[in-house]
């Protein structure tokens, strides 16, 4: 039996598809963080994520012929992007504001309380709109589970110099690092799990070796003169 190594192309090509399938959840999050977008961009993008790589690189008959091994890697990777893709629901925004914000002392000028349902329990959100005390306005609202604030109160929030983020409370954007160094430590984690499981799928390991069978030479009879 003759060893045949399979090209690497199939396990580069595989990699790169799941870092960029478990990768995208996670960049569509920090677009709905940063620019107020609906929650639910997210989850769609992590389900259909799920769908493209089960069709470039996890197929039905790849998952049914994978090792455990396989399985378990593939299956930690995707938990690891579900990790990137709900910090990078937080962490992009108070990031910006670390960074960049400027302390304004703003009013309340508005309060909006709306009720949801999820899984059978109703969740509030109190939605506060703010203005500046020389009256103007800024740009985008402070949310929040509880009722924290009423309108009237004065308080110092971190704003965005171009407009494009909503602002913060200082103390909120203190707790930048609660966010960052998780989101750190998944995505690492999801591209380290990304390039092991597109390495270990059937016929993309280097490392693998498929047997090939030689095909067995032809015997040759030898008629005896008695034979008719």
């Amino acid at each position: 039996m003759a060893p045949s190594h399979p090209h690497g192309d199939t396990a580069r090509r595989h990699r790169l598809s799941l870092i960029a399938c478990y990768t995208a959840p996670g960049g569509v999050a920090a677009l709905t963080d940063l620019f107020a977008w609906s929650e639910w961009l997210p989850v769609i993008s992590s389900v259909i994520a799920v769908i493209v790589a089960s069709q470039l690189v996890l197929t039905l008959d790849v998952w049914q012929a994978a090792s455990l091994v396989l399985k378990a890697v593939a299956m930690a990777a995707f938990v690891a992007s579900l990790f990137w893709m709900i910090t990078m629901m937080f962490a992009p925004r108070l990031t910006v504001l670390a960074v960049r914000g400027e302390p304004v002392l703003a009013t309340v000028v508005h309060h909006e309380a709306s009720r949801f349902l999820d899984r059978g329990s109703s969740d509030d959100e109190h939605c506060y709109r703010l203005q500046r005390t020389d009256g103007s306005p800024i740009s985008g609202d402070i949310c929040r589970g509880l009722d924290e604030f009423a309108v009237g109160d004065t308080m110092t929030v971190l704003v965005d110099p171009s407009g494009l983020i909503a602002p913060e409370t200082p103390d909120e954007v203190g707790d930048t690092r609660f966010w960052q160094i998780p989101a750190l430590v998944s995505l690492l984690a999801m591209l380290v799990l990304c390039w092991l499981t597109g390495g270990l799928t059937p016929g993309a390991g280097g490392d693998q070796v498929v047997r090939r069978r030689l095909p067995r030479p032809a015997r040759h009879r030898h008629r005896s003169k008695y034979e008719l």
